[in-house]
């Protein structure tokens, strides 16, 4: 090769590697600004918050089923011959109002009967006393007197029984429901009438697993939500529990009252229950400060410019946020960015960690202004 190439070669080659130093030089000018600015005198620069404490709150739903506050299923006390049904499906009926009437015509003869024997028991007893006061009548007679006057009332009381048993009455007030005895049926002590039901209260049952049957109170607040209405919120309060854990289910019973004013809830509908509870209060952390190592989770705190590890237990997750039981303190800063490669007794450079999402936006930019007319306008008044 001839030597001017050689010479042009080396310059080229001289000039490369002049121009790599110069681009490393500045490389590293450039990060060592960019340490700079993360770091000051040595110490890591991280984003901290404050712990705030905050109340355990959870929800349990489970799903329950609504019965009326009285309910019964009508049945006629002795059998006999339907004479007349006095009552019409869906009727609200009052305490003591007579529903089905049975053929009472024996026991209304009875009736009369006895009230006969008991008038003539009234009779002989009078006299007999008016006897035994003057003399004439001995002590025998008027204990006879008496017995027969007290085994007529009886029967006198046990005819008029046998006349009520004609006759089914509601028990309570409440809504009567659908029926299919007519006049005229024959019916028995098994013959179901109608069933009743008094639902201006409506008791809802369900189950609760036995590790939250310890918070369950009477007088505890609950949400239902109907089936036909799932967007309806409906309060009411736990009026009773169970005394024991079902062994197969392990659950405990309860039973809450709701009010039904408008008599749009049914017995037997299902519905879906909430019950809110709240616990101990605990340190709440975002969850990314939560890191994990084969002895659990833990997070990174700043105490005088230094990092220290805090072991913490998780109790609940929340919104972004987890509830944790550990060695913390209300107002304790807790690093939330830059925890990656942190080291205990770490210098650091705590600043405030600001929520993005609390951070208002900016305003509108507002319109320019004009303040006076442009050049092609003031020329043109110049024509």
């Amino acid at each position: 090769m001839k030597l001017p190439y050689q010479i042009g070669l080396t310059v080229v080659l001289g000039g490369l590697v002049a121009g790599g130093w110069f681009w490393l030089g500045a490389a590293q000018d450039a990060e060592g600004s960019a340490d700079a600015g993360q770091r000051r005198g040595g110490a890591t620069r991280v984003l901290v918050e404050k712990v705030a404490f905050a109340e355990d709150r959870m929800i349990v739903r489970a799903v329950g089923t609504g019965t009326a506050q009285n309910s019964a299923v009508l049945y006629p006390s002795v059998s006999g011959a339907v004479v007349a049904v006095l009552f019409r499906a869906e009727q609200r009926v009052n305490k003591g109002d007579v529903l089905v009437r049975l053929d009472d015509e024996h026991q209304r003869l009875a009736v009369r009967l006895a009230e006969v024997a008991l008038n003539k028991a009234r009779r002989d007893a009078a006299r007999v006393r008016k006897l035994a006061s003057s003399g004439h009548a001995s002590r025998i007679s008027l204990d006879t007197a008496q017995t027969d006057l007290e085994t007529a009332t009886v029967r006198h009381a046990q005819a008029k029984a046998d006349l009520a048993d004609r006759l089914v009455v509601a028990p309570f007030t409440g809504v009567i429901g659908l029926t299919d005895i007519s006049p005229g049926d024959r019916v028995s002590e098994d013959t179901a009438i109608a069933t009743l039901d008094e639902r201006s209260t409506i008791l809802v049952d369900f189950n609760v697993t036995e590790d939250h049957a310890a918070r369950i109170r009477v007088g505890d607040r609950i949400i239902v939500h109907p089936s036909n209405a799932p967007d309806r919120d409906v309060a009411g309060t736990v009026s009773a529990m169970g005394s024991r854990i079902d062994e197969k289910s392990r659950t405990l019973r309860v039973r809450a009252k709701i009010p039904n004013p408008d008599d749009t809830i049914r017995p037997g509908t299902s519905f879906s229950v909430e019950m809110a509870f709240t616990g101990k209060s605990y340190p709440s952390v975002r969850e990314v400060a939560v890191l994990w190592s084969r002895d659990g989770a833990y997070l990174w705190r700043a105490r005088d410019g230094r990092a220290e590890k805090v072991f913490v237990k998780l109790v609940r997750r929340d919104a972004g946020r987890i509830l944790v039981d550990g060695k913390l303190n209300a107002g304790d800063a807790v690093v939330v960015q830059g925890v990656q490669g942190l080291r205990i007794g770490q210098r650091l450079d705590p600043r405030p960690f600001v929520d993005p999402a609390r951070v208002d936006a900016p305003p509108p930019e507002r319109p320019a202004v004009k303040r006076g007319k442009s050049a092609s306008a003031a020329a043109g008044t110049g024509n």
